[in-house]
């Protein structure tokens, strides 16, 4: 790593060049991207995205094609005008087959980059980068750059080989802030002082760069907790234009909401704002945003550098807000009443129709003995249904679903369009009900939520609940009530979620959530299994969850050792074989592990042959 100017407008602003490390970690990571590979810098403003963009691009040797949009050129026109000029024509049909054409011809390698590409999110220039992307020929690669992760279906086959950098990946790790501090800023600080500043900034480089001039003053060489609050008043104003100000105003509420909790789950989440949209939110905060870390180990998350005090700061800002965080904190004061989002309402009256909703696998909706027809109403009426189905019982706020539906339209449109979708749905689920007398589908405040009768069935309810039981039961060492509970969990998770919505926004947050807790549950009861003497069950869990999520290592590892314990020498190693091919399918390196082609891709072990099973994992 060396020092070289390089531009950094994500943070000044400004077309200068001020010093600069040269990531050199990240830049070689850049350098052996596939061909044709895609590669997303995804992370808030001030992660040095454009910086790293600018340094690879002095290091690429071949064509580069760039485009950044601004506010008043995102169109499709634009991106393809921008592209086709680069490519040295000036006229002639801007077709993205074209285009494509155009650098198939060419003999040397290129290199397609947008920087900003959030500005474009849901846009149909958004979708022709997508389609670039699937049909891009083996001398084209895309680096694209953005604050907010786009709407890309990242699991097709031909983006299999991209790369997503994040934050974490992002983030100057201590050895660069060391120099960065030293080289560029030329703050002569001791070793343990620059430990307290890489813990307070996390590495985000915006933070570095904004708290430098602080570290050259003697009051620098305070406690740390002194340092933590400059900094903290060092990168306020950033932090709510650049970060805070582009969020929708639901997510800043959000954040301001659950600012006292130090480390967030859904849970506790739900307990402190009073509804029951934390799952979903926290998901989209830390994967789709990057403003939150997640701790894979208990499904809870940190927050990012320096975010938590700046909400804190703007709560107590407002009048009353001390005293509003004071009662929300005190462990014996009631919780306020929600302004926004009611309790849950979850039972229907007697006499009510029996309602059977499953979400896994595929959407089925019953009501007794009645048939429906679907194709009565129209599409985005049947998608809030499905919205609401996935939060079963549970009010789900009006600008969710006018947002994960509607983004396109303006807001009140899109609220005329929700109380037409509604009233579909009603007459379509209650055909002769009066105004204000529908039992299923109800208003809630300012939220809707689809009711759920005593006698009804959810599995996402049977879900959530073994799973909760089976999970409360090994935590207090009863593995027997464990076990029964968690393969009830399993029973239920037959796929999925809603897998007939595809990448939309709305359901890919949770499905992941799902797919994650289910792949979890399958790996305690492996575990729980082998404990108790059972190493066929403990195959069997620990194949499904390497089957509901192939990307686990835990889940592997434990299916090998399965295996072992069984004696079955056979279906271990094609157990590793399988491991080494997803290690290597990630680009990690699978040394102890020799994939063996003569094993195919997805044929099952002894698991599936034994049982009867057919996990087709190996």
């Amino acid at each position: 790593m060396h020092v070289r100017p390089a531009e950094d407008p994500e943070i000044s602003g400004e077309t200068v060049r001020p010093p600069w490390l040269t990531r050199d970690r990240l830049l070689d990571l850049l350098d052996r991207s596939a061909p044709g590979a895609l590669t997303l810098l995804v992370a808030p403003a001030g992660y040095g995205k454009t910086t790293l963009l600018a340094q690879h691009l002095e290091r690429f040797r071949g064509s580069v094609l760039r485009w950044r949009p601004s506010r008043g050129t995102t169109g499709t026109a634009a991106l393809l005008s921008a592209v086709h000029h680069g490519l040295g024509e000036a006229c002639g049909p801007a077709t993205v087959a074209h285009l494509l054409r155009r650098v198939e011809r060419r003999p040397e390698p290129v290199l397609l980059v947008v920087d900003d590409l959030h500005l474009i999110h849901g846009t149909e220039a958004e979708s022709v980068l997508e389609e670039i992307a699937l049909l891009a020929p083996p001398n084209l690669r895309l680096l694209l750059a953005g604050q907010r992760l786009p709407l890309f279906n990242l699991t097709r086959w031909e983006l299999a080989a991209s790369t997503v950098l994040g934050p974490a990946d992002l983030r100057l790790r201590a050895d660069e802030v060391r120099r960065l501090l030293r080289e560029v800023y030329g703050s002569r600080l001791s070793g343990r002082r620059v430990a307290e500043v890489e813990a307070i900034t996390q590495g985000w480089p915006a933070a570095l760069r904004l708290l430098h001039p602080a570290l050259l003053h003697p009051a620098a060489t305070g406690t740390a907790p002194q340092l933590a609050a400059v900094a903290g008043s060092l990168t306020r104003t950033y932090l709510e234009r650049e970060v805070i100000r582009p969020l929708p105003e639901r997510l800043v509420r959000f954040l301001e909401q659950v600012s006292p909790l130090p480390r967030l789950d859904a849970a506790g989440c739900d307990a402190l704002v009073g509804g029951s949209e934390s799952a979903w939110t926290l998901d989209v905060l830390a994967d789709e945003r990057g403003l939150l870390r997640r701790e894979h180990s208990d499904c809870s998350f940190h927050w990012g550098p320096l975010l938590r005090d700046h909400l804190l700061h703007r709560r107590s800002a407002r009048p009353g807000g001390e005293g509003r965080e004071r009662v929300r904190l005190r462990p014996e004061a009631p919780t306020p009443a929600p302004t926004s989002v009611p309790a849950p309402v979850r039972e229907l009256p007697s006499g009510s129709p029996p309602l059977s909703l499953r979400c896994f696998g595929c959407f089925e909706l019953t009501l007794g003995e009645r048939e429906l027809d679907w194709t009565t109403i129209r599409p985005r009426a049947r998608a809030l249904l499905r919205v609401l189905a996935i939060h079963p019982g549970q009010p789900v706020h009006r600008e969710l679903l006018t947002e994960a539906l509607w983004p396109e339209r303006p807001p009140a449109t899109a609220a005329r369009c929700l109380h037409v979708a509604v009233s579909a749905l009603r007459r379509f689920l209650e055909p002769g009900i009066t105004r204000g007398g529908s039992q299923l589908l109800v208003r809630s405040g300012e939220a809707y939520l689809l009711r759920l009768p005593p006698d009804g069935s959810c599995d996402l309810r049977r879900f959530e609940t073994a799973l909760a039981e089976g999970l409360r039961a090994e935590a207090a060492g009863r593995p027997d009530a464990a076990a029964r509970a968690l393969r009830s969990a399993l029973e239920a998770y037959t796929g999925e979620l809603l897998p007939e919505d595809g990448p939309a926004e709305w359901v890919v947050a949770r499905r992941e959530h799902y797919q994650r807790a289910a792949a979890e549950a399958a790996l305690v009861l492996a575990r729980l299994e082998l404990a108790r003497g059972r190493p066929l069950d403990g195959a069997r869990a620990a194949a499904r969850s390497v089957q509901i999520d192939p990307f686990r290592d835990d889940a592997w590892q434990t299916l090998i050792a399965a295996h072992e314990r069984r004696g079955d020498t056979a279906a271990a190693e094609r157990s590793r074989k399988g491991h080494a091919r997803m290690l290597l399918s990630l680009g990690l390196p699978a040394a102890d592990a020799v994939v063996d082609a003569a094993v195919p891709e997805g044929r099952g072990d002894d698991v599936g042959s034994d049982t009867g099973g057919s996990s087709g994992v190996t």
